[in-house]
């Protein structure tokens, strides 16, 4: 039977798609060596402190829902809604961005 918990691997995998994603990949080439030190500096100054942030506040408030719940516990329902729209509608633009990406790459392979 599957599992149906996220773990750790698949957390950080999702992260990265979102975060990283596919336009990234060709600014990090174009930079060469130098993107190595901007990213470094983002694990340090944005992913670190972010996954610290998750990390306390799953363990405060276990909560099914996570930003979401948190934002609407810590502010208001209006707060937790604007969070979740948020995250749908960057959701959405970011799988359509890679299928634009993709398709984009096939048709070039046809000419």
């Amino acid at each position: 039977m599957f599992k149906k918990e996220l773990g750790v691997p698949d957390l950080v995998l999702t992260q990265i798609l979102f975060i990283v994603g596919l336009p990234w990949i060709g600014v990090a080439a174009k930079q060469g060596q130098s993107h190595i030190l901007l990213w470094l500096t983002a694990m340090l100054l944005f992913y670190i402190p972010s996954a610290v942030v998750v990390i306390y506040l799953n363990r405060q408030m276990p909560l099914e829902g996570g930003l979401y719940q948190w934002a609407k516990f810590g502010f208001n329902d209006l707060l937790g809604f604007m969070v979740a729209w948020n995250l749908w509608l960057f959701a959405i633009l970011n799988t359509s961005e890679i299928g634009l990406r993709v398709t984009q790459y096939l048709s070039s392979l046809s000419r």
